[in-house]
């Protein structure tokens, strides 16, 4: 009886996994050409420009952003560095957020650290495996208690 049981529940956890699959594989990309909003927050918030990151540096309003690589792998550490010289010496962290474009992969969030007595935050940036050959993030870079200062839109390129 125990057996059968475990059985059950190794079946119904490959039936759920190859169901998830089928469904972000064909299904989602056929909704999205019809038409139907599958969106998340960022989706309508996201401005068309944006910095686009890679290893060449992205400039907006004196705010700049550079990652260490210009291929982005999943599951491979990638250095990100921002430059905000406008943000008051008390901030000590800045927030990076990201989500899926294509895809629903939750919100990845990462909190940058300010180099001693410089404008410079940075951190290692680790992308989470994804089935697609080919997917974009999109998301933000804030400076969460100085609510005042605008935010960063980035967008990063991941392949595998």
């Amino acid at each position: 009886m125990i057996r059968r049981k475990r059985y059950r529940y190794v079946f119904l956890a490959l039936l759920v996994f190859w169901a998830s699959y089928l469904f972000f594989r064909f299904i989602y990309p056929e909704l999205k050409n019809t038409g139907v909003e599958l969106s998340t927050y960022l989706d309508n918030t996201f401005p068309p420009e944006h910095c686009s990151l890679s290893n060449t540096s992205c400039e907006t309003e004196g705010r700049r952003v550079v990652l260490d690589r210009a291929t982005i792998r999943p599951m491979e550490a990638t250095k990100i560095h921002v430059e905000w010289p406008s943000l008051p010496r008390e901030a000590d962290t800045i927030e990076l957020t990201l989500e899926g474009k294509d895809m629903l992969m939750g919100v990845y969030r990462l909190n940058l650290k300010r180099q001693a007595g410089s404008d410079h935050f940075s951190e290692e940036l680790l992308l989470p495996f994804c089935v697609s050959d080919e997917m974009i993030w999109q998301g933000k870079i804030t400076a969460t208690p100085f609510s005042s200062q605008q935010p960063i839109y980035v967008s990063i390129r991941m392949i595998k």
